[in-house]
Order: structure tokens, then C-alpha cells, then sequence
């Protein structure tokens, strides 16, 4: 029992730490969603408006475990 309980944490953590490393790539990357979405004609209250809208005005450490819930919930 000690060592199911040993291989389901290791997995769980190693879970967290491939969610982890997608998520910074993500978060990484020099585009900026809420401009995307908006269009280049956009005002900046409008994309201001979409980055709060899409949470990511957010921490980061919030952000993350709002993608967390989001993967978890489908």
C-alpha cells in the first residue's frame, strides 16, 4: 500500500510539473492575446477591457491555477 501511495504522489507531481512547464511556454510567448482578439484598430481601454475579461491582468500563480481548474473541469 505504501508503495501504490509513493507511485500515485510521484505521478501527481510529475502531472503538475508537465502543466507547469506547458503553461510557462505559454505564458512565454511574445504575442498578446487580448491584442489578437481585439484587432489593431482596438483602443487600449478596449484591449484592457478583454486582458480582465480573460484573467490575464492576473498573477501569475492565479493564472496558472485558473488553467489548472480549466484542465481539471474540461
Amino acid at each position: 500500500m505504501l508503495f501504490l501511495g509513493k507511485r500515485l504522489l510521484h505521478a501527481g507531481l510529475i502531472l503538475l510539473g508537465v502543466t507547469l512547464i506547458c503553461y510557462l511556454l505559454l505564458f512565454m510567448l511574445p504575442a498578446d492575446p487580448a491584442r489578437q482578439i481585439a484587432g489593431r484598430s482596438a483602443t487600449p481601454e478596449v484591449v484592457e477591457n478583454i486582458r480582465h475579461q480573460l484573467g490575464l491582468d492576473l498573477p501569475f500563480y492565479q493564472q496558472y491555477w485558473r488553467y489548472l481548474q480549466g484542465l481539471l473541469h474540461g
